[in-house]
């Protein structure tokens, strides 16, 4: 049997800062990460990943799957960000799949295995010869190319895999708790539903993994997951479309949104069309917006441009090991990169680059030693250890941070022109078009 090898090519950088922390192989869609979809539609293990090379070791430790290694003819080398259509068919002979403009998979020829290697992918201008010399064929399913692709799969996924696990109620669920449309909702063996709560399928099925608890009085709206031992506040009102990752506390109003896992949004607040890194906090009453009050199309900062996502809804992307403080406010497609601390009380700008600390005095480098040493507490407060590599790739990430991302948008130097008595009429002027 061919083997499967995942692998990153030059189009993760569009989906940073959420992965910093990881691969693309690792971001959640629907009831799964996309390496386990890729899994569960092949019907068989991964069995190794190409990826950056500053990612590799923690890939590694993370997976304990061979990372960057050698691969064999007939093998299929399938791209991390590709989500394909179910029953979909690999060829048996050398081939090239491309979904749009992006190639999706390669099935391995002699010489793509002997001479190809993960920084062909990698490089958009590096690509081999060879491949431009295979045969091709156009696929289907989606490229996810931006964070807000990665929230509209979701949304449809959730929905669309409902077959592949079935209708039961194993947990604990209060005699007074509300379950409507039962043939769509799993409730597994140590979840619970406390008094008062409402489990709604009517629009979408539900999962509640082993050691959710639904507060009591909390709202749950599908298609939603809700994985291994996250929990829902009291009173909490969960829209339609939330994957939630493991070990999240979830609470006041989400809608749309994707949690890697192990982060809090515990307190009251809205939040809604966003990507939520891991080890992220949320401090009470943070709240974003996902819509623009002109209703019009949401444009969303990456790489120091504008770049107009053709949605009327987009919420934020929060990095990973991210923290707000109370009444935190965060405006239409933004941008909160990794490690942010935020205690200030006005709007954030719609840019807030990687390991900054923004009060209402500015925008400050943090300090990624600092950094290191909450990551090590807040974990272990959840019983997992830092690893090795990952404590390394904290010591890497600033000079990697300074490649990707632009020293200060115009947004975040207005935001601090204006604790500074500069005159922030001026700097708008200035710096007009990337303000708009």
């Amino acid at each position: 049997m061919s083997r499967i090898v995942l692998f990153e090519d030059a189009g993760f950088a569009n989906l940073l800062p959420a992965l910093y922390w990881r691969t693309v192989f690792e971001l959640r869609c629907g009831r799964e990460t996309l390496r386990e979809r890729i899994e569960r539609l092949t019907g068989q293990t991964v069995s190794g990943l190409w990826t950056r090379a500053w990612m590799a070791e923690v890939t590694a430790e993370r997976s304990r799957i061979p990372v960057n290694g050698a691969i064999s003819p007939g093998d299929i080398l399938v791209n991390g960000r590709w989500v394909p259509d179910d029953g979909h068919v690999f060829p048996a002979s050398p081939a090239v799949g491309r979904c749009g403009n992006d190639i999706a998979y390669v099935v391995c020829s002699d010489a793509l295995a002997e001479h190809l290697g993960p920084e062909h992918f990698l490089d958009p201008d590096g690509q081999s010869d060879l491949l431009e010399a295979m045969p091709a064929e156009g696929v289907g399913g989606v490229m996810i190319r931006y964070p807000w692709n990665l929230i509209a799969k979701n949304i449809e996924l959730l929905g669309a895999d409902w077959s592949v696990g079935g209708s039961a109620i194993d947990g604990e669920v209060h005699s007074s708790a509300v379950l409507l449309n039962g043939e769509s909702i799993r409730i597994d063996a140590g979840a619970r539903v406390m008094p008062g709560a409402v489990i709604d399928a009517t629009k979408g099925p539900i999962v509640l993994e082993t050691g959710v608890t639904v507060g009591p009085h909390a709202y749950v709206a599908g298609p939603a997951h809700i994985a291994a031992g996250s929990s829902i506040s009291p009173h909490a009102h969960v829209h339609g479309g939330c994957s939630i990752g493991p070990a999240c506390k979830i609470g006041g109003e989400v809608d749309a949104c994707v949690f890697q896992g192990y982060s809090n949004k515990q307190h009251d607040g809205f939040l809604g069309r966003s990507l939520v890194g891991s080890w992220v906090n949320l401090g009470a009453s943070t709240v974003n917006s996902d819509l623009k009050n002109t209703y019009g199309s949401v444009r969303v900062p990456l790489h120091g441009d504008m770049i107009d996502t053709g949605e009327m809804f987009v919420g934020a992307v929060i990095g990973d090991h991210t923290k707000t403080a109370i009444r935190t406010t965060i405006p239409t497609g933004a941008v909160i990169g990794f490690g942010v601390n935020v205690a200030c009380s006005r709007m954030l700008p719609q840019f807030v680059g990687s390991f900054s600390w923004i009060t209402d005095r500015g925008v400050v480098e943090g300090d990624s030693d600092r950094l290191v040493e909450t990551a090590r507490k807040t974990m272990a407060r959840r019983d997992v250890t830092l690893r090795a590599a990952e404590a390394t790739l904290f010591e890497k990430l600033p000079q990697l941070v300074a490649y990707f991302e632009p020293a200060l948008s115009a947004q975040q130097r207005l935001f601090e022109g204006t604790f500074r008595g500069r005159d922030a009429a001026a700097v708008a002027q200035t710096e007009g078009p990337e303000l708009r």
